[in-house]
């Protein structure tokens, strides 16, 4: 009985080390060159774009550049992966020039709204832009999360992402104390924020009547930093981009274990990314019958290629 006993907790501690220690897979779409390359929409994208992400209802990749001025744009997909920056009626595209500020991730908490999510990185300030009159963004919130996340050594806050309640509790999230979370500051969510200093997931409860910060708890990855970040309201699962050696996409649940004195999301895969380089930001169009795609932007627009749109994604 206790040779069993002990077989038992052997093969459960090994079940338990492989799923956090995946070995990372090769990129599960068509390689770099073979990609479509949307630097050509404008000259502003040859310098500094830094995030991305996907709105599924209004078939739009908001981008974002974190200098030179700092400004973010709507593209709109006509179809089949034929990419332009969207226009009003009159002509005027959605570019939204800010001057200042580092931006570097991007997001949506409602996809039918007309309200942006930014992170900047420099400033540790999570700031929300009403977009409904194109060409001009009004700045009608911030939050500020300096307080929760580490600040030496120049790397900061990058990606960024929302996860609605049905999601936390579904998938069984929990707090850093290991207790079931919700949102209860009135956005019906929680905002993750990728941090590039040790590579973990920060999560915040944001109020946007008076500009509260609840601090929800930091969770381990499998990398020692992270740039970008996507949720897949179709799956549950968290993409979270690693720009760290040849690049890596890491996919987890929103379930997470103890690791020492800390918690840590649950791979369940690993890819490593399709070249190396400054690639800062990834936008995830869910995969639907074995087709899907994705959007990764190059914050040094190696080789020509600051906008990389996957047709062939996936994972």
């Amino acid at each position: 009985m206790k040779t069993t006993f002990i077989t038992i907790i052997t093969i459960l501690l090994l079940l338990n080390f492989s799923e956090i220690s995946l070995a990372a897979k090769p990129w599960p779409a068509e390689k770099w060159s073979s990609a479509k390359i949307l630097t050509h929409l404008s000259p502003d994208f040859r310098n500094n774009m830094s995030g991305a992400c996907w709105n599924p209802e209004k078939q739009i990749f908001w981008v974002c550049r974190n200098g030179g001025p700092s400004a973010f744009w709507a593209l709109r997909d006509k179809g089949a992966g034929n990419l332009m920056i969207a226009t009003n009626n009159s002509g005027t595209q959605a570019k939204y020039d800010l001057g200042g500020g580092d931006l570097e991730g991007i997001c949506q908490i409602d996809y039918n709204s007309d309200l942006v999510y930014l992170m900047l990185e420099t400033e540790n300030l999570i700031r929300e832009y009403d977009v409904s009159t194109y060409g001009n963004a009004v700045l009608k919130k911030q939050w500020d999360i300096s307080a929760n996340v580490p600040t030496k050594g120049g790397a900061g806050p990058e990606g960024i992402t929302f996860v609605p309640n049905e999601w936390l509790k579904k998938e069984g999230f929990v707090n850093a104390g290991g207790k079931p979370y919700l949102s209860t500051n009135g956005m019906g969510g929680l905002m993750f924020v990728a941090h590039q200093n040790g590579g973990r997931i920060y999560v915040f409860d944001l109020n946007r009547e008076n500009g509260a910060v609840h601090f929800v708890g930091a969770f381990k990855t499998s990398r020692s930093e992270s740039s970008g970040l996507e949720f897949d309201r179709s799956t549950g699962l968290l993409y979270v981009w690693h720009n760290t050696g040849p690049n890596y996409l890491e996919i987890t649940k929103l379930s997470s274990q103890i690791e020492g004195k800390e918690r840590r999301f649950t791979s369940v895969a690993e890819f490593i990314g399709p070249k190396s380089g400054n690639l800062e930001g990834i936008a995830i169009v869910p995969t639907v019958k074995n087709k899907g795609c994705c959007l990764i932007v190059d914050d040094d627009n190696q080789d020509g290629a600051a906008l990389m749109l996957f047709r062939q994604f996936n994972p």
